[in-house]
């Protein structure tokens, strides 16, 4: 039987429509959006860039997209936190405050008074305590890269330092919203009014709150620090943040991926707490600068002993939160 044109062609087409079938579809790199409410140029800012850098090295353009969204851009703190859980993004930094509404443990890491200094919080991080708060992230849809942070939070008001809880008493204080900010305002005799931070120069500036609490690099970043005149060094809630994997766009990258994302994270983890402990440290001088009244707080224990009705409220509103504590106090002796 002689082969004739139509049948060779015919052939041709068949070899190569096999040949397609057969190959690899070549996929899209996958898209993976970092967000974060870090004001541009400051160390959260600069820590979310490095690692937007080094995920750029570590993997292939081919094979991911990787893209930072600073300042908000995405949304507040909130916002991020349910799109995260939503797999709308790929990973987020907040502050622990902001991902404790959807994992109350973390809470434990913000009760007043319950650290001195920053090496027992890291004792804890890096110890039992840290493990069991992992476990708790990963649980509720986040897989933790790294721990990060703001710092110890101070009180900072128009007319008075706080040296006694009664200094607090009739002040109408902005507070995070969590129940932990807006119960220790309660404990002190203070009008606790939570509101997201992007609202919070507009109500210093009217006159619809007195005064606010937050670590003094975020407060000169974005400029509180202008509608304050006493600043109280208190050191009264320690403030970690976290940068997350969001679980759902986590489980779906390769594990191979995976690995290499997470290859410079024990470095990252080290440079972003070194930068902003020496921006807080910057921030301080700058206060001053500014004219701005700097004291350190006296009557620590007094402060303490009124916080304890916030510690209890954590045990009883928090799953394993008595052990929680446990931990926590562990570390910090």
């Amino acid at each position: 039987m002689k082969t004739t044109p139509t049948r060779r062609l015919l052939a041709v087409a068949t070899l190569c429509a096999a040949v397609l079938s057969a190959s690899p579809a070549i996929a899209s790199p996958m898209k993976f959006k970092i967000a974060s409410i870090a004001p541009p140029s400051t160390p959260w800012a600069k820590l979310v860039q490095r690692i937007e850098r080094e995920f750029r090295k570590a993997v292939p353009a081919d094979q991911l997209k990787v893209k930072s969204y600073l300042g908000g851009a995405l949304g507040g703190e909130k916002d991020l936190v349910q799109r995260c859980l939503a797999g709308g993004l790929g990973m987020i930094g907040v502050t622990s405050g902001a991902i404790a509404t959807v994992v109350p443990e973390l809470n434990v890491l913000e009760l007043p008074y319950l650290w001195d200094n920053a090496k027992q919080v890291d004792r804890a991080l890096a110890g039992p305590l840290g493990a069991a708060l992992k476990v708790a992230l990963e649980k509720k849809g986040f897989v933790l890269y790294v721990w990060s942070e703001n710092g110890f939070r101070h009180f900072a008001t128009r007319d008075r330092f706080i040296h006694k809880p009664k200094d607090l008493k009739g002040l109408r204080m902005r507070a995070q919203p969590s129940y932990v900010h807006t119960s220790m305002y309660k404990a002190f005799g203070a009008a606790a009014n939570p509101m997201p931070a992007p609202e919070v120069p507009g109500a210093l500036s009217s006159g619809v709150v007195d005064g606010y609490d937050n670590s003094l690099l975020y407060a000169y970043a974005t400029q509180w620090y202008n509608s304050i005149k006493y600043l109280t060094l208190s050191k009264h809630i320690y403030q970690p943040a976290v940068i997350v994997f969001c679980k759902k766009v986590h489980d779906k990258l390769p594990a191979e991926m995976r690995v290499k994302m997470m290859g410079k994270a024990n470095k990252i983890e080290q440079a972003g707490r070194s930068m902003v402990r020496k921006g807080n440290r910057a921030a301080q001088v700058n206060h001053v600068a500014s004219g701005v009244k700097v004291e350190a707080q006296k009557n620590r224990a007094a402060f303490k002993a009124s916080a304890q009705v916030v510690w209890a409220e954590f045990v009883r509103k928090t799953p394993d939160g008595a052990n929680l504590l446990k931990l926590a106090k562990a570390a910090a002796k």
